[in-house]
């Protein structure tokens, strides 16, 4: 077998492992030869949760960092010296954490301009949905009585039963992929204009509009090991009938 095609066969068989959740493999589009397979999930995972994740009231082992803030932006170079000390490389962490779906990389300049100025642009940001430190508000929608009355709501509940509380990373992995698949810019083919979404991101849920006015917020209950969809409609039953399943579908 020629080395070409030796590294492209290990190259499928990692995938492999790592569809079939056994390893992780990080490749590398450049050089393949140079993709990471990591075995040690279990051991990875714990030291991600206990030093980033891990509540005040639990002792860890390791070293933990308190990161959280009111944005969940935290600075590549805060990440490097959490995790200081490990047998992986700053940047194979952020490839891992990444891949996980721990966090997001940002481009500042898509940031909102009162953002913008609170934030040193020439650094390299992450975006961690669960180390946002604020808690939604009662009153997302800014509902007043008579919009209450005036709009369709829908509202629907997912429970895991036997689940005492729900994981950093599975609150993680809900917002982050809400956020992917229903906000982002959208192609108007009508007069091919790009409309912006935008979303708000609390520590335990995320609200956004769609350009059919309805709203929806998502919000996870820890402790209760429950998910809610909560849905307003501004524009009749029949847009929410249409976009609400698939956000449930989804979650």
């Amino acid at each position: 077998l020629s080395s070409h095609y030796t590294i492209s066969l290990i190259h499928e068989r990692c995938q492999d492992l790592s569809s079939a959740g056994l390893a992780l493999y990080l490749p590398n589009k450049e050089a393949l030869e140079n993709g990471v397979l990591i075995l040690e999930m279990e051991e990875v995972i714990t030291d991600i949760h206990g030093k980033l994740f891990a509540p005040k009231s639990v002792e860890f082992p390791m070293h933990h960092k308190d990161l959280a803030n009111k944005f969940g932006l935290v600075i590549f170079s805060e990440l490097d010296q959490a995790f200081k000390g490990s047998n992986l490389s700053p940047e194979l962490i952020k490839k891992l954490l990444i891949s996980m779906e721990f966090c997001h990389p940002v481009d500042s300049s898509l940031l909102r301009d009162e953002i913008r100025s609170l934030l040193a642009t020439r650094y390299e940001w992450l975006y961690f949905p669960s180390l946002v430190s604020q808690d939604a508000p009662l009153n997302p929608f800014g509902s007043s009585p008579s919009d209450v009355q005036s709009c369709v709501w829908l509202c629907w509940e997912l429970r895991g039963l036997g689940y005492p509380f729900l994981s950093p990373r599975f609150q993680h992995s809900i917002f982050l992929r809400l956020a992917h698949k229903f906000i982002q810019q959208v192609t108007d083919d009508k007069d091919n204009q790009i409309l912006q979404h935008s979303c708000t991101v609390w520590k335990n849920g995320i609200f956004w509009s769609t350009i059919h006015e309805v709203d929806f917020q998502v919000q996870t209950f820890s402790s209760k090991a429950t998910v809610q969809v909560l849905v307003r409609s501004r524009n009749g039953i029949l847009p929410l009938m249409k976009e609400a399943p698939k956000v449930i579908q989804e979650v």
